[in-house]
């Protein structure tokens, strides 16, 4: 794997190699990528896709916040959406108060930035996203939500690109979109998408972010690097971080891996925590609460690298 894979790619941008992908994330955790490519646009990525090497494993990476990635790192190639994915702008403007303003942002585009575009043009309904870390591409193949809003609530269609790279743009009705869950197979890439607000007054606006923020500072521990909640919510019953309390494990550390004192479902990293220890964290917290409550809690974070 000295050689360049992607020369018969004719990519605008270079691709580098060892490149630390530690900083990378918001759990400031993890070893780096062989290869890191930045595309520029959705054609770009359905060229790379096209000829793909077989033999080359692929990572999506937007803003890193749901990932714990090995301290080994990626063996394969690393595309990085958020160097130059990430415009945001108007298609259709609201008329009236009754009518709605189409958004499209591309994937790279941090959630929070959406949000913000959308209040300073006077646009309701992104308020919860600007509270959420990571790119748009990233709530979208996970549904993201917060504050009782979710991003299907808003999506009007999204762009992808097949494995064969082919472009597609789907309704939110096709993406099979359900609690932090998307239907479509995880070889597709999501490079852009179509968002619905509503007309409200601005300043009405940057309240309800503002209270939605002031809860965040209350009860989530932001001064640490996390990747947010580690585990999804049981269908019924207690909230994951419900059940974490119960089970003893407010505060458990591994090395500097902990679980949050202020919030269960948030893992912190105190300083130099690797992956194996956060990954030995989130495998003790599973298997004492299966003990304690007879539930088997999914992780919201996916793991990269692991063999």
């Amino acid at each position: 794997m000295g050689m360049d894979p992607f020369a018969s790619c004719a990519l605008t941008l270079p691709v580098r190699r060892d490149v630390p992908l530690r900083p990378r994330t918001t759990w400031r955790i993890g070893g780096p990528a062989r290869w890191l490519v930045t595309p520029v646009d959705a054609v770009e990525i359905a060229g790379l896709l096209a000829n793909w090497p077989d033999h080359l494993p692929r990572v999506i990476l937007g803003g890193g916040s749901n990932l714990l990635i090995s301290d080994k790192g990626v063996p394969g190639a690393v595309m990085d959406l958020t160097q130059a994915m990430n415009r945001i702008y108007t298609i259709t403007e609201s008329l009236n108060a009754d009518s709605e303003t189409l958004v499209h942002a591309d994937a790279g585009a941090t959630t929070q930035a959406l949000a913000h575009f959308a209040r300073r043009r006077g646009l309701t309904g992104a308020e919860f996203l600007a509270g959420i870390p990571g790119s748009v591409g990233g709530a979208l193949r996970m549904n993201a939500g917060a504050h009782g809003g979710e991003i299907r609530d808003l999506l009007v269609e999204a762009d992808l690109v097949d494995p064969a790279g082919r472009l597609h743009v789907l309704p939110e009705s096709a993406l099979g979109m359900e609690y932090r869950h998307c239907g479509i197979d995880a070889a597709w890439i999501f490079t852009g998408a179509r968002f619905r607000f509503r007309p409200d007054d601005p300043e009405r606006v940057r309240e309800r972010m503002r209270a939605f923020n002031a809860r965040r500072r209350r009860s989530q521990p932001l001064a640490w690097p996390s990747a947010g909640s580690v585990f999804k919510n049981p269908p019924a019953g207690p909230k994951a971080w419900e059940l974490l309390d119960r089970a003893g494990l407010r505060g458990l550390r591994v090395g500097d891996a902990q679980v949050s004192e202020m919030h269960c479902n948030f893992f912190i990293n105190l300083g130099q925590a690797t992956a194996i220890q956060m990954r030995e964290l989130i495998d003790r917290a599973r298997e004492r609460v299966a003990e304690h409550a007879g539930i088997l809690l999914e992780p919201e974070v996916q793991f990269v690298g692991w063999e």
